[in-house]
C-alpha cells in the first residue's frame, strides 16, 4: 500500500480519525469536536489520500472502519496523547501559562460534556485548556498517578474507589433518579403497559456508564433479585452504536441521562419515553440509585482556583445532563 506525503498529516485529522472510529458518525464527531461538518469531510478525504485507503465504509447509520483503519486507530490515539504532552511542555515556557486539566468521563456523558465546559471557559475568559478522554479500567490509577486530573464516573464503578479511599477525593455530583426507555419506533413495548416486568420480555442492551464491565446494571440486578428472566443481548458504551443497534432490532435499553433521551428523540427510527415514577421507585427500592461522582487525587495542598472553578462547572453541567 502506497502512503503519500506524510507532511500533510495533522493532529486534527488524527483526532477526527479516532473520533470517527469510536463513534461511527460524522455528525456526532462534528458536534463533539465543535468542527463544521464540511471540515470533517475534507479531513477524511485528506486522510484517504495520504494513506491511499478508504478507511471508513459508509452504511445506512454511519461510517464504519475497515481493517486498515482499525490498524491505524491505536497509533493515532497514542500520537494524540503525545501531542497533548508536547503542548503541556510548551505551555510551561510561555509567560501566561494555561492550566491544563485532563478529564476522564464515560462516553454517555462525554459526548455533551466538553463543548459545554469549553463554552464556560470562553465566557469567563479563563486561561484553562482541557482534554477529555473516555473512562477506562486504567483511569483510577491514572488519577492516583497524576496523569488524569479529574474523573467523572458512577459510584457503581466497582474497582478502585474503596480500595484507594486514602488516595482519592470523591465528591457526589448528582443522584440518578430518572430512567428513560429507548427502542425502535415501532417496537411492541410502546403498545402495552410499560413495567419493569414487561421490559424483560424483550432482549436488553446494557449501557456501560463507566462501571466495571463485569458488574450488572441496576435493572439487571432488579431482575436477578426478583427472579425475572432477562436476556441481555449486548453491552455498549458508544452512543452511535447503541442507536444503530436499537434501530435495527427488537432490543430495549434503559438510560438515566436526559440528554441522551433528547438526542434519541431527534432520530426518526427511535422512540423514547421516561419510565413512570412508580416503576422508577420500584427499581430503586430494590437497588440503590446510582450517583455520578467527581474523583481526583487526594492532596495535602489546597486545589488551585482554576481546578475549583472547573469542578464547579462540571457539577452544573452534570445537573443539566442527568
Amino acid at each position: 500500500m502506497h502512503i503519500n506525503n506524510m507532511d500533510d498529516l495533522d493532529i486534527l485529522s488524527l483526532k477526527i480519525l479516532v473520533s470517527l472510529y469510536e463513534n461511527k458518525s460524522a455528525t456526532f464527531v462534528a458536534k463533539t469536536l465543535d468542527i463544521p461538518a464540511p471540515k470533517i469531510s475534507r479531513s477524511l478525504k485528506n486522510l484517504r489520500e495520504i494513506f491511499g485507503d478508504e478507511l471508513f465504509i459508509r452504511r445506512k447509520y454511519g461510517l464504519f472502519p475497515n481493517e486498515f483503519a482499525s490498524y491505524l486507530y491505536p497509533i493515532a490515539k497514542e500520537t494524540i496523547t503525545c501531542a497533548a504532552k508536547f503542548q503541556r511542555a510548551q505551555a510551561t515556557k510561555t509567560s501566561q501559562t494555561k492550566t491544563h486539566i485532563e478529564i476522564a468521563a464515560p462516553g454517555f456523558i462525554a459526548h455533551a460534556f466538553p463543548k459545554a465546559l469549553m463554552q464556560a471557559i470562553k465566557e469567563e475568559q479563563k486561561q484553562i485548556e482541557i482534554n477529555v478522554t473516555p473512562w477506562s479500567k486504567h483511569t483510577m490509577q491514572d488519577i492516583i498517578s497524576g496523569e488524569t486530573t479529574l474523573g467523572i464516573c458512577c459510584n457503581r464503578v466497582g474497582n478502585g474507589i474503596a480500595e484507594n479511599a486514602d488516595k482519592l477525593q470523591t465528591t457526589p455530583l448528582q443522584r440518578i433518579n430518572k430512567v428513560y426507555l429507548i427502542a425502535s419506533k415501532n417496537h411492541p413495548i410502546f403498545k402495552q403497559e410499560i413495567t419493569l416486568e414487561s421490559i424483560a420480555q424483550y432482549p436488553f442492551i446494557n449501557t456501560n456508564l463507566g462501571n466495571s464491565s463485569t458488574r450488572p446494571s441496576p435493572y439487571q440486578e432488579f431482575c436477578a433479585q426478583n427472579g425475572i428472566n432477562l436476556h441481555t443481548e449486548i453491552t455498549l458504551s458508544s452512543i452511535s452504536s447503541l442507536f444503530e443497534y436499537l434501530s435495527e432490532s427488537q432490543t430495549i435499553s434503559l438510560l438515566p441521562y436526559r440528554v441522551i433521551h433528547e438526542l434519541a428523540s431527534d432520530i426518526p427510527e427511535l422512540h423514547t419515553c421516561q419510565l413512570s415514577q412508580l416503576e422508577t421507585e420500584r427499581l430503586h427500592s430494590h437497588v440503590e440509585a446510582p450517583t455520578i461522582l467527581l474523583i481526583q487525587k487526594n492532596q495535602l495542598k489546597p486545589m488551585s482556583d482554576d481546578l475549583v472553578w472547573v469542578s464547579q462547572q462540571i457539577k452544573k453541567i452534570i445537573e443539566n445532563i442527568i
